[in-house]
């Protein structure tokens, strides 16, 4: 049987429209209002086994590499990048402790010569930072409603997030049908390798993790919109679409350098403001 050039042209058209919606990237767009004076836009971009994330007009953004579990953070300003990993990170906080401890120890040689009220004062804003670093993490449940929204025509049911019983913010999620289910999970498990680095950074520091992250927000389907309660920032989705994005931003550029933080010196030690100096007595 021999096709004729119509059925074949249909045919080449075809096998071309679907192999682009197979190898289609997903890119994400959430608007964010409340977060500072401006409104300011978000973008995610999913492209295989890789994730960027950034603000649009913003020199910095992340780049999650899952073949090679390592979260980036680059600086195109710089030309620098940072390399991101649970050892890293435990590394890196392991140093800041340290450094917290000398800069303690050097405050409190200080504080001698301090006026006493001064010194009071100093001490008690250590005692509850302190006390505050070693305080349990507020207890976190996610409450789904009867409520339903349509955001950019999707459907979406809200949960409320609640922190101690009190209710903190409400999320609009979206059936994870709604996009890729490849880029979906690929999503979800970069907010999982960043969460890990939240928890590792805060277990260095002395600190309790965090019972839950962000991707609990993620897992059960595509967040819409997230909202602080009572009428805090608000993030929401304002574009859904499949794109064949560059490889080229999915990778460091070559001639970046990268930027170890811990490396980077330490502040200095401001000095304690001296004494004012007693009165000169008057002449007789």
């Amino acid at each position: 049987m021999h096709l004729n050039s119509l059925s074949l042209c249909l045919m080449t058209a075809l096998s071309i429209s679907i192999s682009g919606l197979a190898h289609a990237d997903t890119k994400l767009t959430y608007t964010d209002t409340g977060f500072a004076p401006q409104e300011r836009q978000t973008v995610i971009q999913i492209n295989g086994d890789k994730v960027r994330m950034g603000e649009v007009g913003s020199d910095v953004y992340s780049l999650y590499d899952d073949g090679k579990k390592m979260l980036y953070t680059v600086n195109t300003k710089t030309k620098q990048f940072i390399e991101t990993t649970p050892d890293k990170i435990r590394a890196r906080m392991t140093k800041v402790v340290e450094m917290q401890n000398q800069f303690k120890e050097d405050m409190k040689k200080q504080m001698v010569s301090m006026p006493e009220d001064q010194r009071k004062a100093l001490e008690e804003r250590i005692q509850k930072t302190e006390t505050a670093m070693k305080a349990p993490p507020p207890a976190i449940t996610m409450e789904k409603t009867a409520r339903k929204e349509t955001i950019q025509g999707m459907e979406c049911t809200i949960s409320t997030v609640k922190m101690n019983d009190k209710p903190a913010r409400d999320v609009c999620i979206a059936s994870a049908a709604s996009m890729d289910a490849a880029d979906h999970k690929m999503l979800v498990t970069m907010f999982e390798y960043m969460d890990g680095i939240a928890v590792e950074s805060a277990k260095a520091q002395g600190i309790t993790p965090p019972t839950e992250g962000s991707a609990s927000l993620h897992r059960e389907g595509l967040a819409l919109r997230i909202q602080a309660l009572p009428e805090g920032p608000r993030s929401e989705l304002s574009s859904l679409a499949k794109e064949d994005l560059a490889d080229t931003d999915f990778s460091v550029p070559a001639d970046f350098s990268v930027f170890e933080p811990a490396d980077a010196p330490p502040p200095a030690v401001a000095a304690p403001a001296p004494a004012p100096a007693a009165p000169t007595p008057a002449a007789k």
